[in-house]
């Protein structure tokens, strides 16, 4: 918290119209309030954020998020410049990657004489070490992506689309009291797009490739396995299990890496023999990339105790294959979440 204002006394952040979308949000107000409620959010050096609700949601925001931080309504009474003056005084921060020009200049009308810093990169440094609380959430969403896979493995037949399986998830999901994040569902030669799109392809005894994550109170996970459907033997299914057994010895090698003060970067040195264009993985949280990143061959970053991460090697010739679990860094180690 300390690092976040080092240039100001206060941050404030708008979500709302195109711009309510910023997952920092999330993090203070301790739940997914976003697209549903719109309003400021006032990050303060001491004392609790302060919430400016807009008048429609009110009500509701003081119900669901009085505890963790002061929410206020700038409806008659109280004029939103009134608050923002009260509350954000000498230099003041504000998120340059989701606050837009015009945002920018009604905040450069409201606080006249004041001085605005733009501290995106502040607050995106402050998404990489995740707290009890964040990693209780994201391990509450591997928990459930997990569970909704092995329900989807049991129920496959042949004849179900990839569309009929991503509604399955959204589905089971939402019966739970969760969200999905996102969710790839591909069979066959589908499954060598990376970022497929579910479609009406119907499974027959082929390759499958499921990359899902669920949402809870803003947190995600990001879980991807790769199996054949059928039991019928033959020479596609042995060379889909024999490079599946590759993939999956690799995720072991490259996770005994993982600890406190390793470079990123010397992870991508045990992919040998992975045909792999794109990252081995990244950072999860409010996001499913998250803080800190791409794990690639230029990651300069080192692994650091209460990062969250998912590895996720992978290899795209004659079959699509990835297997990606998610993990804790520990000052020893790492836990498989």
């Amino acid at each position: 918290m300390d690092q976040l204002f080092k240039k100001v006394s206060t941050i404030i952040i708008l979500n709302y119209n195109f711009y309510w979308n910023n997952p920092i949000v999330n993090k203070y107000l301790g739940k997914q309030a976003i697209p549903n409620y719109e309003g400021t959010l006032i990050l303060r050096k001491k004392g609790k954020p302060i919430w400016i609700s807009h008048p429609f949601n009110y009500n509701q925001a003081k119900k669901e998020f009085g505890g963790k931080v002061i929410v206020k309504n700038h409806g008659k009474q109280d004029s939103f410049e009134k608050i923002v003056k009260q509350y954000c005084v000498k230099k003041i921060g504000y998120d340059g990657k989701f606050t837009s020009f015009s945002g920018l200049k009604n905040l450069r009308k409201i606080l006249k004489r004041k001085t605005l810093i733009d501290v995106s990169m502040e607050l995106q440094e402050s998404r990489i070490i995740k707290t009890k609380e964040e990693i209780t959430k994201i391990t509450k969403a591997v928990k459930e992506t997990k569970k909704v896979i092995m329900k989807v493995k049991k129920t496959l037949k042949k004849g179900i689309s990839e569309r009929e399986v991503e509604q399955f998830f959204q589905k089971e999901f939402e019966k739970d009291g969760y969200q999905a994040a996102f969710c790839i569902v591909a069979f066959g030669n589908n499954t060598k797009n990376l970022h497929h799109v579910s479609g009406n392809k119907k499974l027959s005894e082929e390759e499958v490739l499921i990359d899902v994550g669920a949402s809870y109170k803003g947190y995600v996970a990001d879980i991807s396995e790769s199996f054949w459907f059928g039991k019928t033997e033959t020479k596609k299914k042995k060379d889909y299990e024999r490079e599946l057994k590759f993939v999956k010895d690799k995720l072991e090698i490259i996770t005994n890496q993982m600890k406190a003060g390793v470079k990123a970067k010397k992870l991508i040195g045990f992919c040998k023999g992975l045909n792999m264009p794109h990252a081995l993985g990244h950072g999860i949280g409010l996001e499913e990339h998250d803080y800190p990143g791409a794990i690639g061959k230029k990651s300069s970053w080192t692994l650091k105790e209460g990062m969250v991460l998912a590895i996720e090697p992978g290899t795209y010739n004659k079959f699509g294959i990835r297997i990606e679990k998610d993990y804790l860094i520990t000052k020893k180690g790492f836990k498989e979440l």
